[in-house]
């Protein structure tokens, strides 16, 4: 019984890693309900996601002195702080702190969570386990976009918003938001404290330094499946920034967040298949599979846009990226277990590609809508390289 809600506290933690997407989808609601430029708006996510940049290896380092579990209850904490801030008061600059505090929660919970699932995984299913898990944790990115369209949907009805009520029906459903991202983070910090063990019998216990993660990066190998981590998270951070926008020219009627829960789904379903098929199909094989149908959806972005291939192109996308980030970092940690806590650190680190590729593709869509998927391509470019390395002997 005890293992079980072990398990159950450690999914968990993967669902409130989802609500740290939530900086992402909240750009262009925060643009309308403060009234600020979309670039000021802009780095309210990047104040979240710089965090991985900046926390990440410290967070690795400190890790293998303290144990995951104690990483797991800062990381909570950290976020369960920013979720109650807004409840408290609500404002932009307060929007900017509780972001930011939650970027950093969720850049621990990556940092532990992640190796976490080998510890408690059988040998071999490791990668199929991790993919599980982000399915799970899909389901927390899709709360904050499923949330804020029902609630904005539901108060469409009442006669007393303004004749702006979309936007103020969606500000409500904003604030609904950070309540029930308290009470869920409360609910789980209560579970890790109680159930995860303290001492898990495959943790690895030898420390490790800030110059181990920065040396483990000479290796050409780990260095090559960090960029994967850089441009993958890249790709998709500005693919939530930028489909709200293609919507909004193809199905101008529809809610445009309604494009990122249609993305978001497709990740789910996509991660869960993915674990079954992972039982069966080598992680390399998967991972270069996954990435071609990735690709197919970013090129039916460049066609005439019409309501088919939008959302086939939506569909596509969601299901190529659903396993893309659990199958690099498995298959590395698989190949290197002796360094978890270094690769762990660094391939958290990589996730701030979310934070820089966006402003590039946002600089690109100043000029056509359609060039900020050129930039998005080409991270895909790179991945198909990450997965032939992979299906290649062993590089050292």
């Amino acid at each position: 019984m005890k293992k079980s809600l072990s398990l159950v506290s450690v999914f968990l933690v993967f669902l409130a890693m989802g609500f740290g997407d939530a900086a992402g989808q909240l750009v262009s609601i925060i643009e309308k309900a403060f009234n600020v430029s979309p670039f000021t708006a802009s780095f309210v996510s990047f104040s979240g996601m710089i965090m991985f940049g900046v926390l990440s290896v410290p967070m690795g380092v400190q890790q293998s002195k303290i144990g995951k579990k104690k990483m797991l209850i800062m990381g909570l904490l950290l976020f369960l702080l920013g979720a109650l801030l807004p409840i408290i008061a609500f404002n932009l600059y307060v929007i900017f702190a509780a972001v930011l505090l939650m970027g950093a929660g969720a850049t621990i919970l990556q940092v532990s969570g992640n190796p976490l699932m080998r510890d408690v995984s059988p040998e071999g299913k490791y990668s199929s386990n991790l993919s599980f898990a982000q399915s799970v944790k899909a389901i927390g990115t899709l709360s904050t976009s499923l949330i804020i369209a029902i609630v904005g949907t539901k108060l469409m009805k009442y006669a007393w918003f303004s004749l702006n009520a979309e936007n103020e029906a969606v500000n409500i459903g904003f604030r609904i938001l950070f309540p029930i991202f308290a009470a869920i983070l409360f609910i789980t910090l209560l579970l890790v404290i109680k159930f995860v063990p303290n001492k898990i019998e495959k943790e690895e216990t030898k420390p490790t330094t800030f110059v181990n993660c920065l040396r483990t990066l000479k290796n050409p190998y780990i260095m090559i499946m960090f960029l994967g981590i850089f441009f993958y998270c890249g790709a998709e951070a500005s693919m939530f920034n930028r489909i709200p926008s293609v919507l909004m020219t193809t199905n101008p009627g529809i809610p445009s967040t309604i494009g990122n829960i249609v993305l978001i789904v497709a990740l789910f379903v996509g991660r869960f298949v993915g674990g079954a098929a992972l039982r069966v199909i080598k992680p390399n094989v998967f991972l270069f599979i996954t990435i071609l149908i990735s690709i197919v959806g970013n090129v039916l972005l460049f066609l005439p846009y019409n309501a088919f291939t939008t959302w086939l192109s939506f569909i596509l996308i969601g299901i190529g990226f659903a396993n893309i980030f659990p199958l690099i970092f498995s298959i590395c940690i698989d190949r290197y277990p002796d360094k978890s806590n270094e690769i762990s650190g660094l391939m958290t680190t990589a996730i701030v590609g979310a934070a820089f590729v966006p402003l590039l593709t946002g600089y690109a869509a100043n000029f056509d809508p359609k060039y900020a998927f050129i930039v998005t391509l080409v991270c895909l470019a790179y991945l198909v390289f990450v997965s032939l390395t992979n299906m290649k002997k062993k590089l050292s």
